[in-house]
């Protein structure tokens, strides 16, 4: 079965509107622990969507520095795509959060405040996850629990003219493959630590996961996904002829994974799912309208914060909590792409020329 597929056309922006929504979905479940969302938390898998992201990014991502006219433009377009919606999202939180702190302002504007501004606009969240006096009566009172991937994907930008340096210094394959080793020997390597500390009632940070088990999904573990999603890029005018071959790799590497209990060949279906979304049957030009997964990605964990803050999620009914869930999400994410993402695109951004080509 053999496929003519363009690079080009891509239903990537479909594919990762999917995952954001398969974050938020997870989150509801796991953010108000009410036994009628538990089916979003058994078929849902907010790992599955950040790992799909990563091999998604890899492969767009060096793409991008791959056509950039130098380093600087390439780090000016990262920079304009994700800081300033970031950048939105923490500073309109940190202050808008003010009105339900349970500490009055003087307090609430202290160091506290302070830190958790400094902290998350560098990307440390892990240093200042919460607001004074917010969410304290939440299950979890993290302002903005889903931001800890934005370290890592700020880490795989500055770390792609590494790797390309090297990729031209050493060889592709090379370089490649032995990033890709040492990254999954530092995932399975701290995973199995984490598994024998947690046997043994281990150190924990957080008194949730032991510091074993937090390193195991940081950046040099996520590699294994970034590079994967190079792969694809650079393999990309093989693979588009054996689509059918990808089908049936991907199918078995997942029901192995899923027969065991085990996430030990992720990777493979993973990257598979993304060449087969991504690029099997093109579904058209889902871009023109603009690109709201990111906006969902950082928006709907403290709408959902705010709401069970305000005892809503044990007021209303399910079907209602979740339905003004949606609701407040998919505005605020579209509110975030018009007023603030779109706006900071450079001429050249792919969003840009679909959206020219469309009221043309």
């Amino acid at each position: 079965m053999r496929g003519s597929a363009d690079l080009n056309k891509n239903n990537l922006d479909f594919l990762r509107l999917v995952l954001a929504s398969t974050v938020f979905l997870f989150h509801i479940n796991a953010l108000t622990n009410l036994p009628a969302f538990a089916p979003l938390g058994r078929f849902t898998s907010a790992p599955f969507a950040v790992r799909t992201f990563f091999v998604i990014s890899g492969l767009l991502i060096y793409r991008s520095y791959t056509r950039s006219s130098s380093v600087s433009s390439y780090f000016e377009k990262r920079v304009r795509r994700i800081y300033p919606a970031y950048f939105t999202v923490i500073v309109l939180a940190a202050l808008a959060l003010s009105s339900l702190s349970t500490l009055p302002l003087s307090q609430y504007f202290g160091m506290g405040f302070w830190k958790y501004l400094g902290a998350n606009l560098l990307f440390l969240n892990f240093l200042a996850p919460t607001l004074p006096g917010v969410f304290t009566s939440n299950n979890l009172s993290a302002v903005n629990g889903a931001l800890w991937t934005l370290k890592i994907e700020a880490a795989f930008y500055l770390f792609v003219p590494v790797m390309h340096y090297l990729c031209t210094r050493f060889g592709t394959k090379q370089t490649i493959g032995l990033i890709f080793v040492l990254s999954c020997a530092w995932k399975f390597g701290f995973g199995a630590l984490a598994s024998l500390a947690a046997s043994h009632g281990g150190y924990s940070l957080d008194n949730t996961r032991n510091i074993y088990s937090q390193l195991q999904v940081q950046f040099p573990a996520q590699l294994v996904y970034f590079s994967a999603g190079i792969l694809i890029l650079l393999y990309f005018d093989k693979l588009k002829h054996h689509f059918g071959k990808i089908l049936l790799v991907t199918a078995s590497a997942y029901l192995v994974d899923h027969l065991f209990k085990t996430d030990s060949l992720d990777i493979v279906w993973i990257s598979g799912i993304v060449l087969l979304v991504g690029f099997w049957r093109y579904f058209g030009n889902f871009s023109k309208h603009g690109d709201f997964s990111y906006g969902v990605y950082i928006v709907h964990w403290p709408i959902l914060q705010t709401l069970i803050c305000l005892g809503l999620a044990a007021k209303l009914t399910p079907p209602i909590f979740f339905l003004l869930s949606v609701l407040l999400v998919g505005i605020t994410s579209g509110l975030m792409w018009s007023l603030v993402e779109s706006r900071f695109l450079t001429t050249s951004s792919h969003y840009r020329q679909t959206t020219m080509k469309s009221t043309t």
